[in-house]
């Protein structure tokens, strides 16, 4: 199955950003891509102000624009995150991912759980997240992905979830391949990005494909660092980026799966419960 992780720059045109994106999926799936992948908050970066009127519900504006191309491409989308309402308020808004089937079927929907909240010495706040976001409150349900006659086990995870690895473990079966759209800082990128990321493909056994925000935004507030990559069960980064925008492709094989497990059947000797 070829995956590609698109890795973007998004300011805080809405409009602008989807466009530009929809032509990159559109070249992306012309290059011979099965499933591509967006990072977090794709649609939008800016104030939060601008989180909260570029929001939509599931069924409506980004979301249904995302739905209707996965149709028209034949091609699975695994929609990085954008704003979805909450009902009977207008304070918060959730930070939700979509899955998309090749058919335009809502596959997943996964609600941001872990809320990125920076903070200085003296614990003034930086960034905070929870100012503008509401926590989701379930854990992402494993979802099948069909390709060629095989079924991948998949689930998503969003950005700062990526350090807390108990929301992935508590999962009934092993799972085939982890998506993580990010907005992932520099400052903290440089130093835990690829460690946090390797680390789940080989305690999982599984692929990680993570595709990251990269660039300056926010008046230049604020830079992520990019680096999308895709790294197979054994822990090896397959597939790279640096911190240019583009599309990261290569080809995952469950063959690979099956030979990390059966090389170091780790999956099989855990001991649950503790």
């Amino acid at each position: 199955m070829q995956i590609s992780c698109i890795q973007t720059n998004p300011q805080q045109n809405l409009a602008d950003n989807v466009k530009s994106l929809i032509e990159q999926v559109r070249i992306a799936k012309q290059s011979g891509s099965d499933l591509v992948v967006f990072p977090e908050m794709f649609t939008f970066m800016g104030s939060e102000a601008g989180r909260k009127e570029t929001k939509s519900k599931i069924t409506e504006g980004v979301f249904a624009k995302m739905q209707s191309l996965a149709q028209e491409l034949d091609v699975y989308i695994v929609a990085g995150s954008h704003s979805e309402t909450v009902e009977n308020t207008d304070d918060k808004v959730y930070n939700t991912s979509v899955t998309y089937s090749n058919k335009g079927d809502v596959i997943s929907q996964y609600r941001k759980i872990h809320l990125f909240n920076l903070k200085d010495e003296q614990g003034n706040k930086l960034y905070c997240e929870s100012d503008v976001f509401a926590e989701g409150e379930t854990l992402q349900q494993p979802f099948q992905i069909h390709f060629n006659g095989e079924s991948w086990l998949a689930l998503t995870i969003i950005c700062y979830d990526l350090r807390f690895p108990e929301i992935i473990r508590k999962q009934k079966e092993p799972i085939d391949i982890l998506f993580v759209p990010a907005a992932f800082t520099w400052q903290t990128g440089k130093d835990h990005w690829e460690i946090l990321l390797r680390a789940r493909a080989i305690e999982n056994q599984c692929y990680v494909v993570a595709c990251n925000q990269t660039g300056l935004h926010s008046n230049q507030q604020k830079r992520n660092y990019g680096n999308s990559m895709v790294i197979d069960p054994w822990g090896n980064v397959v597939a790279r980026l640096g911190e240019e925008c583009g599309i990261l492709s290569t080809v995952t094989s469950k063959d690979k799966i099956v030979e990390s497990r059966q090389r170091l059947p780790a999956l099989v000797d855990r001991k649950l419960p503790f």
